[in-house]
């Protein structure tokens, strides 16, 4: 009874572990034949066309999603995540097109979306496109400033990605492992360091990162394997 208790236990953990880390990782999933995002279903979702865009941002041929929710009123076939730099206008977006907020300077301050950017210094702050910005000392995301960031080194490289002088960094979170001297986006969610390889800031286990390439559709490989969607298959 004792082992049975033990093991009924353990088995409880894992699975609460399981949620709280799909929670945390906050990314589109499938399971039997439906999509989550996290531990929530997503409504409506058309598993055969669907396309996780990272940072929150999905679609299908129906609907266009961000965090698991409908974005009304938005066309999946034109829907688009514009390059760096090329939505920004002066403190509005494109909502149907813009995957993030605005940041703007006003008397040596810095606001993302009508919310001052807490610490940023306006003299050197610059936007960097897609959430991320930085000044002389720190990176930011979203408003918030980047744990962990070196802003004198700071930049951005594409679909939720970023990296400094030491780490990487996906839709503002440090990427556990990247070495940022190495670390580069190599498209469609995936990036890689000399080490290793990463799917959507996770990394994709038993890569080869000196090896490791995007080859187009979702799928990658290194000198051992081939990988979909940052598993292997």
């Amino acid at each position: 009874m004792k082992r049975f208790a033990f093991l009924r236990t353990t088995f409880l953990l894992v699975v609460m572990v399981g949620w709280a880390m799909m929670s945390h990782a906050q990314r589109y999933e499938t399971v039997n034949g439906k999509i989550y995002f996290g531990k929530e279903l997503v409504m409506y979702a058309d598993v055969r066309s669907f396309v996780d865009l990272g940072c929150g941002y999905a679609k299908d041929h129906h609907n266009v999603y961000m965090n698991g929710r409908v974005l009304e009123n938005v066309d999946p076939s034109t829907f688009r995540l514009k390059e760096p730099g090329s939505w920004r206008q002066h403190g509005r977006h494109d909502e149907g097109h813009a995957p993030h907020g605005s940041y703007f300077k006003s008397n040596g301050n810095v606001f993302y979306d009508g919310e001052k950017v807490v610490g940023a210094n306006g003299h050197s702050f610059e936007d960097l496109g897609d959430g991320y910005a930085k000044d002389s000392f720190n990176g930011y995301y979203r408003g918030e400033k980047v744990n962990g960031s070196s802003g004198s080194s700071f930049q951005y490289l594409g679909n939720g990605y970023a990296k400094d002088s030491f780490n990487g960094y996906y839709c503002g979170v440090k990427v556990n492992g990247a070495s940022g001297s190495s670390f580069q986006y190599l498209g469609d969610g995936y990036a890689k360091d000399s080490f290793n390889g990463y799917y959507c800031g996770v990394k994709v286990n038993g890569s080869s990162g000196s090896s490791f390439q995007y080859l187009s559709d979702g799928y990658a490989k290194d000198n051992f394997n081939i990988y979909y969607r940052g598993k292997k298959k």
